[in-house]
This record gives structure tokens, C-alpha cells and sequence, in this order.
């Protein structure tokens, strides 16, 4: 691995490991008593109420520090057996934090109005209100107590387990790819996304086809656990008395239904123009129609007078845009380089997908990824920085006050992306060649998260309406993937451009945590235009109010966070309107740069 994970513990076999999580568990079993005593007397003292939510505060920023560890751990090497026995006490001991979580929303539910605001104005609880006043608003959808607990242990066995199954499965999955001397190598999976970005076609056509068959090889197995996963929510929210599957989705993302229609009453409204982006995509790379093989290609090959964007020269490309546009963030990227925050050479059993991971309880970050040496690679570094640099504002906000939904997350993230993308285009120092391929990447991220991200919103909507009448076969998976990618491409959809094993090759889809994964990137992505916009207009003066938005995303609604710091209404489709115009000037900023397309 490349990463140093020393600050965390020394191994997962090592005394202090053991001691931390012996540590953790003991804490988990004082806690339960307590909050099932607050829970039958919800009268209780202030004092008494006070001092246990400290106490939860504390364990559940050391039970993020040990999941963020294991995590990494588990995502780099996928047959570390060690880690991945250790993962399954941490996903017991999980249970027994949602036992206790359970608890709390049963005691607050249950408490006078009168006493919790009385904790609530205690000084201890400065900044933790909303967090408060959150989780007592879940008690209107919970069963008693007792189901809840039990349900938070057999998820162990359930919707997790059906998640690790998935996890292992593409983390030790392999297709052939034929080799330039013409020789066949199998890959693993982790490097399908990226040799679907290569900027030669065979290359993406073995990707695509073989990865597919790989997949299509388990179908029954993706079948079979994504069926569980929504089963198993459907149920729990028939005997929650949640009205509606998206309610959950849009409380975990702290906004209303009607901001969620609002952006996708937008994009609809802006289908055309997006469309039309897709197709000049589709132009560049000498292809009829829009193709999933080729949604990520490059249009353009990189120069073949410059090297490849290597890891230590993509460093230094992020890290002086960084610099010259946002100082402190350009700082904080030199910083984590030093101290080795990142993992992003490709080996075998290393898992797909990139994230970034943080412990509330030491405020470090660590980032994971694949880095192929392109200018995707390369934008998805910029990314998860983004997100490490999220955390790092929030360093020193109490845990209570710092967790922030997934729409807010991928804003930081986009945002700084969009950083990068400018300080490429407005350098000297690179040549026209390099920029009009970091254009091309740009307008292709365009795409995916206007037009290919809302399929797998809609799909899954789809899915869990039909779920709701019984089993959802593999067919009709492969149905209603094909049926949002034409609704959402329209005619330019190339003949045979869909991807029907998308669903079963999509990780986010399998989430035992989180359901519809994907709405919040694209959200994100359209909330950074907004925000970019933003600093266009008033330079260096708007990144101390951006920060303050960073600060304050863990403490209201997305509603009301955008509304203070930018004075913006998010539920109305306008809002986003506005989001999407600078997007349709991306094919004339391209347009200019019209020589070497790729072959």
C-alpha cells in the first residue's frame, strides 16, 4: 500500500488496535443501559441528559476513527484476511451503536418538549442543536424499541452481509484484455473504470465486453443481493410507517422532496441542450451515437510531445492550481502529500471505486483511489481532495455539528475539481493540447452527471416501485436499465450504446447504508457551479463565505444552509436552471480547440 495508516494504529493485529476496539465496546455497553433508562424516564435530569450525550458524542467519534481505518484496510486488499474478520466485529459493534442510536430517538421522542429544550440551551450543547432536534424528528417512524434493536442486530447478517458478499465478489472478479503484442492479461476489476477512460477504442471495447461477461457470470448472485437489500428496507419502512421509500433518501440528504424535484424538473427542462453535448461527444469520437462504452473516453489522445500525467507530476499540476487560486487549499494538498494520506497504485485485490475517508475522532483524512496517469485519474485525485479539504475545515467542530449529508460533500469535492480545470486553462504552462483534452474531460463529467447519473436515480426508483410487489428478476433488471438509459439519452442513444449489466457492475447500487447514491453527486455537481459562479464573480473575497458553508453544512438543511450563505432557494427548479446555463458553453470553449481527435 502507499498510504501511511501508523497514525491510525500500528496493524490491525497490534495491541493498540485490540485495546482501541476493546475500549469501544465496553463504552457501547455502558451506553445502551443508560439510554434505555433515559428512554423509560425521559423526564429525567438535565445533568443526566447532558452528560449522555457527550458520551455518545465521544463514541461515535472513536467508532468513526476505527471504521475509517478498517476501511481502508479492507478496500486495498480484498484478501486480507486479518481485516476483513476485523471488519466483521466492527460491523457487529456497528449494530450496537444503531441499537444505541435507536435508543436515543425513542428517549428524545418520548421526552417533553420542555426538557429538550432546556438541554438544548445548556452551553454544552452549543452548536449541537440541529443534530438534536434531527434525531427526535426520527421517532415519528420507529418501531418500539425492542424491533428496533433487533433489527439493528440481524442487519449484521442481512443487508450487510449482503453488501461484503458484493464487495468481495468485484474485489476478486478478473477479465481478459488483450495486450498490445496480442497476447491476452486478466485484470481486475478495479481497473475496468479506467481502462474504460482509454483513449483507444479496442481497449474500451474489451473493457466493456468483458467486463460485462464477468458480470453476467454472477448475475444471480447481484440479482439475489440486491433484491435482499431493498426487500429488507421496504419491509423495515412498512413497519417504520415511512410513506415513502425516498423520504429516508431525502432526510439522509437533508432535503425536501420538493428540492429533488425541483433539479430533476430542471435537467428535464434542459434535456435538449444536454443531449446535444452528449452527441458532440459522441461526434468527437468518429461514433454514430452515445455509447456506455465510450461514456468516459477521451476525445482527444494526450500530446504525444508530453509524458503522461504520472502521479508525482499530476501532484504538482493539482497542487500549483491549487496554489495560485485557493492558497490555503493549495497548502493543505502539500501537506497531505507529506504525510502520505494517499493509496493510488493499481495491484491486484485492490477494490474498485475511489473515496475519501475521515476520522471525526483524530480529524485525519485518507484517500483512496486507482490513479492511471490520465486526466481522469487526475480529476478524481482533485476530488477526493476536495473532500479531505471539507474535513479539514471542519477540524475542530464538535462531531455533533460536523456531519454533513452526501449533497453537500460532493459540492466541496466538484468544486475542487473546478479549480483544477480553470488553473490548467488559464496557465501558459501548458500547451493547447493538454487543455483541450482537460476540456473534453470536463464537458464528459458534464454528461455523466446531467444525463447518466439521473438513469441510475431513476432506475432505482424504478426498481424499489416494482420491488414493493415481490422478487425483481435479472431480466427485468437488465429492462428497466436499458428503458432510464433511452428516457434519459433520448434518440442520441447510439443502436447499441446501452449497458443492461450496469445495474449488477454499479457498487452504489449495493450500499447497505446509503440508498439512491447518485442523486447527491449530481446535486453536488450542479451546487458547485453555483458556488463557482460565484467565486468567478467576486474573486479571493467569496472563499471565506465558501468555507463558511463548509462549516455550517453540518448544522442545518441544505435548504437553509444555501439560503444564508447564498441567499438561494433550492426548491425551486430556477435555482437549478441557473446551475446548468454554464454548461452550455462548454462545446464553444472545445470548439476551439478542434485538431487531434483521438482515432
Amino acid at each position: 500500500m502507499d498510504w501511511d495508516l501508523t497514525s491510525f494504529f500500528p496493524s490491525v493485529e497490534s495491541a493498540e488496535f485490540r485495546g482501541f476496539r476493546t475500549a469501544l465496546e465496553r463504552q457501547a455497553g455502558a451506553l445502551r443501559p443508560r439510554v434505555e433508562a433515559l428512554a423509560l424516564n425521559p423526564s429525567a435530569d438535565v445533568e443526566v441528559w447532558v452528560h449522555l450525550l457527550l458520551d455518545l458524542e465521544d463514541f461515535h467519534a472513536r467508532l468513526s476513527h476505527i471504521g475509517a481505518y478498517l476501511s481502508c484496510l479492507t478496500a486495498a486488499d480484498t484478501s486480507n484476511e486479518a481485516a476483513t474478520t476485523a471488519e466483521s466485529a466492527y460491523s457487529e459493534l456497528r449494530a450496537r451503536a444503531e441499537t444505541i442510536g435507536e435508543g436515543l430517538v425513542a428517549a428524545l421522542g418520548r421526552a417533553p418538549d420542555a426538557t429538550v429544550e432546556a438541554v438544548l440551551r445548556d452551553a454544552r450543547m452549543k452548536s449541537a442543536e440541529f443534530s438534536v432536534r434531527e434525531t427526535k424528528s426520527l421517532a415519528a417512524h420507529r418501531m418500539d424499541l425492542p424491533r428496533e434493536s433487533l433489527n439493528a442486530a440481524l442487519s449484521v447478517n442481512g443487508t450487510k452481509a449482503w453488501n461484503q458478499l458484493y464487495s468481495r465478489l468485484s474485489g476478486e472478479l478478473t477479465f481478459p484484455v488483450r495486450k498490445a503484442d496480442g497476447t491476452q492479461e486478466r485484470v481486475p476489476m478495479a481497473r475496468r473504470a479506467n481502462l474504460l477512460a482509454s483513449p483507444d477504442r479496442a481497449v474500451r471495447e474489451a473493457a466493456f465486453t468483458g467486463g460485462n461477461a464477468a458480470w453476467a457470470g454472477y448475475e444471480t448472485i447481484c440479482e439475489r443481493a440486491l433484491n435482499a437489500i431493498a426487500g429488507a428496507r421496504l419491509t423495515l419502512d412498512r413497519e417504520r410507517g415511512v410513506e415513502h421509500f425516498l423520504d429516508n433518501a431525502c432526510h439522509d440528504a437533508r432535503i425536501r422532496r420538493e428540492t429533488l424535484d425541483a433539479m430533476f424538473t430542471a435537467i428535464r427542462d434542459a434535456a435538449p441542450a444536454l443531449r446535444a453535448l452528449a452527441a458532440y461527444r459522441a461526434e468527437l469520437l468518429g461514433e454514430p451515437g452515445v455509447s456506455y462504452r465510450d461514456l468516459a473516453a477521451p476525445a482527444f489522445k494526450p500530446p504525444e510531445d508530453e509524458p503522461p500525467m504520472e502521479w508525482d507530476a499530476g501532484c504538482r499540476l493539482i497542487g500549483d492550481a491549487f496554489a495560485a487560486a485557493y492558497p490555503a487549499l493549495g497548502a493543505f494538498f502539500r501537506e497531505s502529500l507529506e504525510a502520505r494520506w494517499y493509496d493510488h497504485m493499481p495491484r491486484p485485490d485492490k477494490r474498485p471505486g475511489g473515496f475519501c475517508t475521515t476520522s471525526r475522532f483524530s480529524g485525519e483524512s485518507r484517500v483512496y483511489m486507482t490513479y492511471e496517469a490520465d486526466l481522469g485519474s487526475l480529476l478524481t485525485l482533485a476530488h477526493e481532495v476536495g473532500h479531505a479539504w471539507h474535513s479539514r475545515v471542519l477540524r475542530g467542530v464538535r462531531p455533533f455539528a460536523s456531519g454533513y449529508p452526501m449533497t453537500l460533500a460532493e459540492s466541496a469535492s466538484t468544486f475542487a475539481e473546478m479549480i483544477l480545470v480553470e488553473g490548467v486553462l488559464e496557465s501558459d504552462a501548458f500547451s493547447a493540447g493538454r487543455k483541450r483534452a482537460l476540456l473534453d474531460t470536463d464537458l464528459r463529467r458534464a454528461v455523466i452527471f446531467t444525463l447518466e447519473l439521473p438513469v441510475r436515480f431513476h432506475f432505482e426508483k424504478r426498481f424499489y416501485e416494482e420491488r414493493r410487489d415481490g422478487f425483481v428478476p435479472a431480466r427485468r433488471l437488465r429492462e428497466l436499465m436499458i428503458a432510464e438509459q433511452k428516457q434519459s439519452f433520448g434518440d442520441v442513444l447510439g443502436e447499441d450504446g446501452a449497458d443492461p449489466l450496469f445495474w449488477a457492475s454499479k457498487q452504489h447500487f449495493y450500499a447497505d447504508s446509503v440508498m439512491f447514491y447518485n442523486f447527491p453527486y449530481t446535486f453536488g455537481y450542479l451546487l458547485s457551479q453555483s458556488l463557482f459562479a460565484r467565486f468567478r464573480e467576486e474573486g479571493a473575497s467569496f472563499l471565506g463565505e465558501y468555507e463558511r458553508f463548509l462549516a455550517l453544512s453540518g448544522q442545518m438543511s441544505c435548504e437553509t444552509l444555501v439560503r444564508e450563505t447564498l441567499g438561494e432557494a433550492i426548491d425551486e427548479p430556477a435555482f437549478w436552471s441557473r446551475a446548468l446555463r454554464p454548461l452550455e458553453s462548454l462545446r464553444e470553449r472545445l470548439a476551439a480547440f478542434s485538431a487531434g481527435r483521438a482515432g
